[in-house]
């Protein structure tokens, strides 16, 4: 039996922003995923990995977290120096470059809060950074599917399927949601602030690629994605991807509105067809009965619809088309993860979790 190589230092990077959007089991899931992967993990690592959850403060209060991992991880302590860190106003790409700037290990893992660690998955994040000429690594990310709109977003969305995670990690991408990266080095090259809602990590990947720095995918470094809350929710993110994908196109392809037009156009035909294709001949892995394939087909469709009327209305509306964003309501929420209730006022030092 081969020995299990000896990892760097890492410090995990969670947003509390995620769970906000999802039901709460999920961020359970999440937690209870990330302990038994810490325990399994433990004898590869030279100290305790630091787990670094940053919310922001005026969403949420402290107690929602250290509630949650009370209640799924509560050895997660055992394994791991667990902080709780306030901010105040940070949205996502800003609260994972928040926990890098304060992470003093060679290793930082960017984790989503709704997403589950598999096994194998901590030593596939942080093994590679033994090659000192890697900055970043990418891991695999799943949806979970459980119903009929998860099966159906596991066919259709960005995210391949756990059956093709060894055809996603030879491809080109990043999921900002399950990434490592060498410390120092995200330190001068952190997320750039941009005016999208998730592309930001792809921007990113571009730059240092393109500059020459080594990036790898590993098939094996897996996490279960939660699926989107609803349809609300669903249309929603659709309508703000096409947001994204407009201004994607912008900066990489052409600024002229008639060739951002005709790459819409293009862009939801590709998607339809692809989508459609797919639920066609790859319903059976995801346990869709196929009675079910005309339905998905046309949830599939509106999703790429609705991608298609972000994209265009962006188009029409300009930069302003970011101030129609909004989420929609989902979950509900403890009572203490509603606004307006118990709150810390300004950043500060982080807080151990509760026990």
């Amino acid at each position: 039996m081969s020995e299990q190589p000896q990892l760097l230092p890492c410090t995990i990077v969670i947003e509390w922003e995620n769970a906000i959007d999802v039901h709460d089991e999920w961020a359970s899931r999440a937690i209870q995923g990330l302990e038994r992967e810490l325990a399994a993990t433990a004898g590869q690592l030279p100290a305790k990995p630091v787990v670094s959850y940053l919310y922001n403060s005026e969403a949420l209060g402290p107690d929602v977290i250290s509630k949650a991992i009370a209640g799924a991880g509560p050895n997660l302590s055992d394994h791991a120096t667990v902080e709780i860190v306030p901010t105040e106003g940070l949205s996502y790409y800003e609260l994972k470059n928040l926990g890098a700037v304060r992470a003093n290990t060679e290793v930082t893992i960017f984790l989503d809060s709704d997403a589950a660690p598999q096994p194998g998955w901590l030593s596939g994040m942080v093994a590679p950074f033994n090659d000192p000429a890697i900055m970043a690594v990418g891991g695999i990310t799943v949806l979970a599917r459980e119903d009929f709109l998860s099966r159906t977003l596991a066919l259709t969305w960005i995210f391949g399927l756990y059956e093709e995670r060894e055809q996603t990690a030879a491809s080109w991408g990043i999921y900002a949601n399950n990434t490592a990266v060498r410390t120092s080095f995200f330190k001068t090259r952190p997320f750039p602030k941009l005016s999208t809602f998730k592309y930001s990590c792809v921007f990113w990947l571009r730059s240092i690629l393109a500059d020459g720095h080594k990036y790898v995918r590993v098939a094996d470094a897996l996490t279960i994605h939660a699926p989107h809350p609803g349809y609300g929710f669903f249309i929603w993110r659709a309508w703000v991807t096409g947001i994204d994908r407009d201004f994607y196109v912008t900066q990489t392809r052409t600024a002229w509105r008639l060739g951002r037009a005709f790459k819409a156009i293009t862009f939801f035909n590709s998607r339809v067809i692809r989508a459609w294709w797919r639920i066609i001949t790859k319903h059976r892995l995801v346990g869709m009965p196929t009675w079910q394939v005309p339905g998905a087909m046309v949830v599939g469709f509106a999703y790429s619809a609705a991608l298609f009327a972000g994209q265009m209305w962006s188009l029409i509306g300009g930069p302003a088309a970011m101030r129609l964003v909004s989420r929609p309501p989902v979950a509900a929420l403890p009572a203490s993860a509603a606004p307006g209730d118990a709150r810390i006022g300004q950043p500060g030092p982080a807080t151990p979790a509760k026990q």
